[in-house]
């Protein structure tokens, strides 16, 4: 096949396919144009989540007719004149591909005028083909309106989701942008009803509580600088967390959003033994650091960067954020590593990483361990030692907590209630540690047993004789001469977990109507996503209304879950459905998030048992796959004579 130049408009469209993802891409781009411009007030109108219209309205600087015209044409920029600019860039848009890629996949209309112009100027463009050009009467600032997108291709239209889940990423665009400027008049509508409003904030904080929510109110305002490097952030204090990496960290480097490795390992370090397994920290950090230290001009979506020094900036982040955390709440100073500790003072002649600070004068109560040069990287980011009266998250098998590290007592864990045809036990006194929580793995049917005699040495775990309880943890039996040690927090959750996937509204307990509906509050991107399966959680037990904005009243919910903090189970359950994809998916999501949670009812290790009760453990097990729990860890294990002849030297 001979070797040609691609056609004009094919080369439009697959430039467009680099930049044009979805309507959310649409968004973002206008949105940082309108914000390059100088647009203190914003307005962002969709239709059917964007598929049908994304119309962006500014009060920026506008444009004149050449200008408006020329902005059509691809690699056309105001932003950048020569080589070195690429090195110091300054605006959000620089590379002049957005415009006439989304041109040409959609109809494609710009409406704009300066300030001082007398008559703005119309512009119509169909499919990447200019059709009029004309001036018309407009306020000034700039109106952008794409209608139809994908509509001359058809393969990248099909590609398209849902309109709510379409419309939860374009609301996401939007909330990345606003988080961080809350001088930022924003108003979004979806099909004539508006959907977001945020007027002027005070601050980020606010604008934070404004748009996230109970998590966004939650956060605690942080800033530090370490020689050129200046962070701002809002973070998480201990016990705020999220069920999904999405939505949770917001990361931006001279006021760009990027999906940054560094930045995100940096986080991930600093919240390193405060958050649970599976739980992710809220954060929104914003890094400022010189021009020509970063690099954005890696990816046509401009949302990833390259750093100079990455790995010392990284350090840096983590020690500032681990400070403030032990500022609010966390005792022991986080261990860096040599390399990584602020630069002592030194003369003029010695060099130093840009965003090192000078150290300061240190003081008893304020002393930082140092490792020496060669210490394991690993113990730079070692875990810190739980707040005053928590509990550690540990094996089974840990020992208490040193006495001197705790200055308050520690309380024990909760004991979770048996299933009705169990008794309530005894309580043991009390661990020094809380069994981490478990996360569930996606339902679904039961999958072929295993050959029986490859799990127990008799038909049915009903035939087994029990001989005790070791450890409060495990339950010993005897069948057919040979040891049977049985979890029972693993087995009785497997129990729990079958049940919930035959009959979910029995497992969970049934509902129980509450005699005042408890109203929640969701950020508007989750309560859209969740407003459009509040049927779904119906079967569970769980009786939810949209009242409107992003406001819930959870009217009804499982006995399982009554103690649960409804806004953040909701905001979970959000979290999950906004990974999901189709219907199939929202209900696996849904399974899973009320799943894990239905666990926590279950037997827990440390829980001693009656003889009956534990006979009634082995009769529920007899009705499901008992292989393996849900989480992938042995529900029993058996011992042989042969093995225990060989132990004490008897064969």
């Amino acid at each position: 096949m001979a070797v040609r130049i691609l056609e004009e408009h094919l080369i439009n469209k697959i430039a467009a396919g680099e930049v044009v993802e979805r309507p959310a891409s649409v968004v973002k781009e206008l949105v940082e144009n309108a914000l390059d411009a100088g647009a203190t007030s914003l307005g962002v109108h969709l239709r059917a989540g964007g598929r049908n219209l994304v119309r962006v309205v500014d009060d920026g600087l506008g444009m004149n007719r050449t200008d408006a015209v020329m902005c059509l044409e691809r690699h056309a920029t105001s932003k950048i004149l020569r080589d070195d600019d690429l090195f110091r860039i300054s605006t959000l848009g620089f590379r002049g591909e957005a415009i006439p890629s989304i041109a040409s996949v959609s109809r494609f209309e710009i409406l704009t005028r300066q300030r001082e112009a007398e008559a703005g100027t119309h512009i119509r463009v169909e499919g990447g083909k200019l059709l009029d050009v004309s001036p018309a009467g407009a306020a000034p600032g700039t109106e952008v309106t794409v209608a139809s997108l994908f509509f001359n291709v058809p393969a990248r239209r099909k590609f398209l989701r849902s309109v709510e889940t379409e419309l939860g990423h374009c609301l996401e665009a939007v909330t990345r942008e606003a988080l961080i400027r809350p001088s930022l008049d924003l108003e979004v509508t979806h099909d004539d009803r508006s959907l977001l409003r945020c007027p002027p904030s005070a601050s980020r904080a606010a604008r934070a509580a404004d748009l996230l929510g109970a998590h966004g109110e939650a956060l605690v305002p942080v800033s530090f600088t370490r020689g050129t490097l200046e962070v701002d952030a809002l973070i998480s204090p201990v016990g705020v967390h999220r069920a999904s990496p999405q939505g949770s960290s917001w990361l931006y480097v001279n006021g760009r959003y990027v999906r940054d490795l560094v930045l995100r390992r940096a986080v991930t370090a600093a919240y390193a033994g405060i958050v649970p397994k599976d739980r992710y920290p809220v954060v929104i950090l914003e890094v400022r650091v010189p021009m020509e230290d970063v690099d954005v001009n890696v990816h046509p979506a401009k949302t990833e960067v390259r750093f100079v020094n990455g790995y010392a900036l990284q350090g840096a982040i983590t020690e500032g954020l681990r400070n403030a955390l032990r500022e609010h709440g966390i005792r022991r100073p986080v261990a860096v590593e040599a390399r990584y500790q602020p630069a002592p003072e030194r003369s003029p002649a010695q060099v130093g990483l840009g965003w090192q600070a000078e150290r300061p004068e240190a003081s008893e109560s304020q002393s930082a361990p140092v490792e020496p040069a060669g210490a394991d990287v690993a113990r730079a980011y070692a875990p810190l030692d739980p707040l005053p009266g928590t509990l550690r998250v540990a094996d089974r098998a840990a020992t208490r907590e040193p006495e001197t590290f705790r200055t308050a007592p520690v309380r024990a864990p909760e004991v979770a209630p048996l299933p009705s045809t169990v008794a309530p036990p005894v309580a043991p006194a009390a661990p020094a540690w809380r069994a981490p929580p478990v996360q569930a793995a996606p339902l679904s049917a039961p999958s072929r047993p295993l050959p029986i005699d490859a799990l127990l040495p008799v038909p049915r775990f009903r035939d087994l004789r029990v001989v005790g309880q070791l450890a409060a943890t495990y339950v010993l039996c005897e069948g057919a001469g040979e040891l049977v040690v049985i979890d029972q927090h693993a087995a009785h959750e497997r129990v729990t977990l079958y049940k919930l996937t035959r009959d979910p509204r029995a497992a969970l307990g049934g509902a129980q109507r509450l005699l005042v509906p408890v109203m929640v509050e969701l950020p508007a991107a989750r309560a859209r996503l969740l407003a459009a399966q509040v049927d779904r959680l119906a079967p569970y037990g769980l009786e939810v209304a949209p009242m409107g904005g992003g406001t819930f009243a959870v009217q009804g919910l499982p006995a399982a879950l009554r103690d649960m903090d409804l806004t953040t189970l909701l905001a979970d359950i959000a979290d999950e459905l906004a990974e999901g994809g189709g219907a199939s998916a929202a209900d696996d999501r849904l399974q899973l998030a009320l799943a894990t949670r239905a666990c926590h009812t279950s037997v827990r290790a440390g829980q001693v048992l009656s003889e009956l009760e534990m006979r009634a453990l082995l009769i529920s097990l007899d009705e499901v796959d008992f292989s393996v729990c849900a989480h992938g860890r042995p529900v029993a294990i058996r011992v042989g004579t042969g093995e225990l002849e060989r132990r004490f030297h008897r064969a």
